[in-house]
């Protein structure tokens, strides 16, 4: 999948549910703006494993994102989250994966590969270096990169202009 791709298929869903994890590459600041006109006028939700302060710099909605393992987060952005997730189903839903290892999988991983299994109409993006492959139970709705998000967002960004 080429970034124009994704894209693509980020514009044809209804809903966007974006997990950022510990392993995004270097400069992820621009990742972060990228990530920002992706997504806007998009419905979506962020669940972060990084802080929240430098998603908001680069114009994304603090009331759309949680980061639950951030020192000071309160558990009111969790519940917006869970609250957003809870009207996802049976709707157009592309879930984008960025750099998710194994480092609190239950946080991202895990759930959001749930949320695809349980949702038929959802699309499952996932972008890591090391820790791209998906499971066999959603490998037909799914599309593994193997590349850090960093820098298949900076070479997607240089292609398009």
């Amino acid at each position: 999948m080429t970034y124009e791709e994704m894209c693509r298929e980020v514009r044809q869903t209804n809903l966007v549910l974006v997990g950022i994890g510990e392993d995004l590459g270097e400069a992820p600041e621009g990742l972060y703006r990228s990530l920002s006109g992706l997504l806007e006028k998009k419905d979506y939700f962020i669940v972060t494993l990084q802080g929240r302060r430098e998603l908001e710099a680069a114009g994304l909605q603090a009331e759309q994102i949680t980061a639950p393992l951030a020192d000071g987060e309160d558990m009111s952005s969790w519940d917006r989250y869970l609250n957003w997730l809870s009207f996802t189903l049976n709707q157009k839903l592309c879930i984008l994966e960025l750099g998710v290892g194994f480092q609190k999988p239950e946080t991202i991983r895990f759930p959001f590969e749930k949320t695809c299994y349980f949702n038929q109409k959802s699309t499952y993006i996932r972008i890591h270096d090391r820790l791209w492959q998906l499971s066999a139970e959603i490998a037909d709705r799914g599309v593994s990169i193997r590349q850090a998000p960093a820098e298949f967002f900076a070479e997607g960004k240089e292609e398009l202009q």
